[in-house]
């Protein structure tokens, strides 16, 4: 059975600001963070994760509470 919920990387653009009167600023950084998409709806869950081990391990536990298997479990 194919996973329900998957990790997508996402940019982040951290833009570094300047104050009045300066003519130099530091270049905007991107980074990148993670969020849980729902291939059913296409939708994400959550907030998102920084780290991508941490995104993978939510999905994993979605992915286990959401199988067949544990539904059964469950109502029986």
């Amino acid at each position: 059975m194919e996973d329900i919920f998957v990790v997508k990387r996402c940019n982040k653009i951290i833009i570094h600001g300047r104050r009045a009167g300066d003519s130099q600023h530091d270049p905007a950084e991107a980074l990148s963070w993670f969020r849980i998409c729902d291939t059913r709806t296409n939708g994400f869950i959550g907030d998102g994760y920084d780290v991508e081990e941490d995104a993978r391990r939510e999905c994993k536990r979605l992915n286990a509470a959401s199988s067949p298997k544990a539904v059964r479990e469950s109502s029986g």
